[in-house]
């Protein structure tokens, strides 16, 4: 429930050698129709000049926002504490996070603000997508995701969670516009990891009690291109290796061996995991096929899975 007709909002922006965009993004937060704004930028040990640029445009711009505040690392930490220094500095009602290579849309925070009005039992929401490439010109306008339609459709946290073991489906960070109070309760982000900070939040909100709700409109600007973090290949072997601590940590917790949708996701993981393949060659597209969860997902409409 919002408690306030104007209330705080916290944007946490996350930077690391974000200079090339950085600006961009700041200009973003700067031109959002909701002006209670408390403006946090938490950089993680850049090498580049991106410390300087933030604390200039903070400098000449501070009077468009409620507050600002700037934090910085002498080495790098990882995303999740990134995000964690920027969550914990927080003072808003309602926090919104994303990295320094984004755009917020105009109305981003009204916007959410709007749908937790209409909804108030919502505290944890998310929304669409539109995708820019790196010089900032539209690769799609409306970014559908069928598989975050099929779980914010699901009628409680604890069904939410148990689908999110079998699929952590695609939730991005960006996207996200939560309770402060939420993020105090679940325990931020898990620190032991260093790239996946949107998967780990969302089993620690689920697993309190705390559903997903989606607003199905856009309101970010995501950014793709070669070297994001996202999609770096210098950073492949440890997205694998975290994604296999996350299996063990949080989705294996809440799936049974005597469930035979959950054992059919202990089969994909499997192949996922540990399945070498045979003579050079794996198929593992094919040998989803043979999985029960394959299907009750095709069945249920979402054929990205």
């Amino acid at each position: 429930m919002i408690t306030t007709d104007t209330p705080l909002v916290s944007v946490v922006v996350m930077t690391y050698n974000s200079a090339k965009f950085i600006i961009e993004t700041l200009e973003s937060v700067k031109a959002q129709t909701w002006k209670n704004i408390e403006l946090i930028v938490t950089d993680d040990g850049s090498t580049d000049h991106t410390v300087q640029l933030c604390l200039d445009w903070i400098e000449a711009n501070r009077s468009h926002f409620s507050a600002t505040k700037f934090i910085t690392v002498a080495q790098n930490t990882g995303i999740p504490s990134n995000n964690n220094r920027g969550l914990r500095a927080a003072t808003g009602e309602w926090i919104k996070t994303f990295s320094g290579d984004d755009n917020l849309m105009e109305n981003c925070i009204a916007d959410n603000l709007e749908y937790a009005r209409r909804f108030p039992e919502a505290s944890f929401i998310t929304s669409d997508l539109r995708e820019i490439d790196e010089n900032s010109v539209l690769i799609r306008d409306n970014v559908i995701n069928d598989g975050l339609i099929f779980f914010a459709n699901l009628p409680s946290a604890k069904k939410q969670l148990k689908n999110y073991s079998r699929w952590p489906v695609f939730l991005n960070t960006p996207a996200f516009f939560c309770k402060r109070e939420i993020w105090k309760i679940s325990g931020y982000c898990d620190e032991e990891l260093k790239i996946y900070d949107d998967t780990t939040a969302v089993f620690r909100i689920l697993s309190k009690g705390v559903k997903l709700y989606y607003m199905n409109k856009p309101t970010v600007e995501y950014r793709i291109y070669p070297n994001s973090i996202s999609r770096s290949e210098k950073v492949n072997d440890i997205r694998e290796k975290e994604a296999y601590r996350i299996f063990k940590k949080y989705r294996n917790q809440n799936l049974s061996i005597f469930n035979p949708l959950d054992l059919s996701i202990y089969y994909e993981s499997w192949l996922v995991f540990k399945y070498k393949g045979f003579m050079g060659r794996k198929g593992i597209s094919y040998l989803r096929k043979l999985s029960l969860y394959y299907w009750y997902m095709q069945f249920n409409g979402v054929k990205s899975y």
